[in-house]
């Protein structure tokens, strides 16, 4: 008992002793191991997930440094705080848009964003052949740049170096290919395909301030932290307001703040992990306890065996040990065949998040999750183990070994399992009421009424580029050539177009001037409604009801008299207990006004 090696010993012999037998109990074994392996397997998929998105660093040089300014900002906007911060160095990105690639072969549409300058420089990132942006390329001129994803480098290319200096037509415009990215370069998300520069033309007023507001990032410069950079932060919205070529509202953005980007990323879908986390967390503790309460009713048949034990000379902590052994030896088991199930939920936990979910494609079993893994299957093993060892180890023991022994130990053990019973279906109806809870809400949100009806409807996007839709007659005469040609196919009764499908994510939304709401740079709201763009047929198409005025008409084409359309809560809000049919809007860089035709239900401003 003094020698140095004996405790080792002892282990290995214990080892031994439970891998026998549970070899001998084929039936017990696979039971306790899948019970757990399916607990271990959820959580260690899940812990997988919650370390790739929430936990790990950014994959780039002092991701501390890199903070997101919350609000969005006009091309004008987003130069002056460039020009005036004297704590960040700021980028901003527009991402999410659709350009079409053309004489590459078959036409595709691609997902990219466009950039500032020292968007990349910024976060750090490096190309993996050819180079990034350089500071005064996002001007007119020398933004005829693009850069290449990895991926559809890969795809497009065939991974063919020699594209860098290449021209390729984007929305119909020549941009020069002067880098591509690493494989693992995915920012702000893994769908972006390319990266253009920003058109930074300050001479284009509409643009330059009333389109185009995106989110800003920015890395703090040295010596600077998030404090001084929040602090500046509010003069520097202030300034901006004061050069928009229209009045905006000095609230405008008042709420902005400088968050770590890391943080800002993931603050929508942490809650979401977390809570996900907890639930599978619970399914293990239901695995645990019911391994527990079959251990316990494995200790009652071995009691003659544990008896003689102590009658050898066995303390009470040396039949502890063994115990725990066997426990934590069937967890290990567990915890191996939960690691191969990892692979499988994880498959099933990405394709089952929202697509959007940031950094959800880089969630992996990395050395973390290894780690998690094997923790896991010990504290399993001791938590399912405890209560059966500490309840077995208590022996009396000439009732063990009498006949009918097992009897009198039987009725501590129904106690214990009843007990583990009770705390599984404890848990079971927390679970149970959770998942109920979110069915529900998901059934709520079934029966709302979104305003429209759209059963039967199809959708299908059709994207011009911009250059050719400049000239709009072109542009117009494209589009009533498409829905000439769909109107004669079979099975179509109706067919419109619009700039933004209901309940999409995109938001064209527009500064107005309101007739009898003039603008004023105090005020608490700028007019900027949502908008969009339809022909005649949209409104019939959709089944939204027509409240008052009139619908549009072939006639309210280019050269007729400008006419709007306002939905109800528009009216409301700008003209309550008035008629709003005759009602004149118009955009602020428009110098004739709109007519207002009609008030309709629906969310969309106008």
């Amino acid at each position: 008992e003094v020698r140095i090696g004996n405790l080792l010993e002892n282990l290995w012999q214990d080892l031994r002793y439970g891998c026998r037998t549970l070899a001998r109990n084929p039936g017990f074994t696979a039971v306790t191991v899948i019970s757990l392996a399916l607990g271990i397997g959820g959580n260690s998929a899940m812990f997988s997930i919650v370390n790739g998105v929430l936990l790990q660093p950014l994959p780039y040089p002092a991701p501390d440094r890199l903070v997101r300014v919350t609000g969005y900002y006009p091309k004008g906007a987003l130069q002056v705080l460039q020009q005036d911060s004297r704590t960040m160095d700021i980028a901003g990105y527009d991402p999410g848009n659709e350009f079409n690639l053309t004489g590459q072969g078959e036409a595709v549409r691609l997902v990219g964003s466009t950039v500032s300058a020292n968007f990349f420089s910024i976060l750090g990132a490096q190309a993996g052949i050819g180079r990034t942006f350089q500071p005064g390329e996002d001007v007119p001129g020398p933004d005829r740049l693009v850069i290449l994803s990895h991926a559809l480098w890969r795809k497009k290319f065939g991974g063919d170096p020699a594209v860098i200096g290449r021209m390729i037509t984007i929305d119909g415009v020549g941009r020069e290919v002067v880098g591509v990215m690493t494989a693992s370069f995915g920012f702000p998300s893994f769908e972006e395909q390319l990266w253009i520069p920003l058109h930074m033309d300050s001479r284009d007023s509409e643009d330059f301030w009333g389109k185009g507001f995106m989110p800003a990032m920015a890395r703090l410069r040295p010596g600077a932290n998030i404090s001084q950079a929040q602090n500046e932060l509010r003069p520097l919205i202030a300034r901006a307001i004061t050069r928009f070529s229209y009045p905006m509202a000095r609230t405008w953005n008042a709420d902005a703040a400088v968050l770590p980007l890391q943080e800002d990323m993931v603050h929508d879908v942490r809650r979401k992990l977390l809570l996900l986390l907890c639930a599978v967390g619970f399914v293990l503790l239901i695995a645990c306890a019911n391994v527990a309460s079959l251990l316990l009713s494995r200790s009652v048949a071995r009691a003659k065996e544990i008896a003689l034990r102590v009658s050898l000379g066995a303390s009470r902590g040396r039949i502890l040990r063994q115990l725990l052994t066997e426990s934590v030896v069937l967890a290990l088991v567990g915890g191996g065949l939960g690691l191969a199930l990892t692979f499988l939920f994880l498959t099933v936990l990405k394709s089952s998040l929202p697509a959007e979910t940031p950094r959800l494609s880089e969630a992996g079993v990395d050395w973390m999750s290894l780690g998690f893994v094997a923790l896991l299957a010990i504290l399993s093993g001791l938590i399912s183990g405890l209560v059966p060892a500490l309840s077995a180890s208590r022996v009396n023991l000439a009732g063990s070994i009498k006949t009918g022994g097992q009897r009198s130990r039987g009725a501590a053990g129904v106690r214990l399992r009843s007990y583990l019973v009770a705390g599984e279906v404890a848990l079971t109806v927390v679970l149970v009421v959770g998942a109920g809870l979110l069915i529900k809400s998901l059934w709520r949100l079934t029966q709302v009424n979104p305003g429209f009806q759209p059963e039967r409807i199809l959708t299908v996007r059709i994207s011009p580029s911009q250059s050719f839709c400049k000239q709009r007659a072109a542009c117009v005469a494209l589009y009533d050539e498409l829905l000439r040609q769909v109107r004669g196919i079979s099975g179509i009764s109706e067919v419109a177009a619009v700039n933004a499908v209901p309940l999409s994510t995109e938001v064209p939304a527009v500064v107005v001037d309101l007739e009898g709401h003039p603008r004023k740079a105090a005020e608490t709201l700028a007019p900027t409604p949502w908008a969009g763009a339809t022909t005649p047929d949209y409104f019939r198409m959709m089944r939204i009801p027509l409240l008052a005025g009139r619908s549009f008409s072939d006639a309210d084409g280019m050269k007729a008299p400008g006419v709007v359309l306002v939905s109800a809560s528009t009216a409301r809000r700008y003209w309550p207990n008035e008629n709003p049919v005759g009602k004149h809007i118009k955009t602020v860089w428009e110098q004739q006004w709109r007519t207002c035709g009609r008030s309709g239900r629906g969310r969309s401003a106008i």
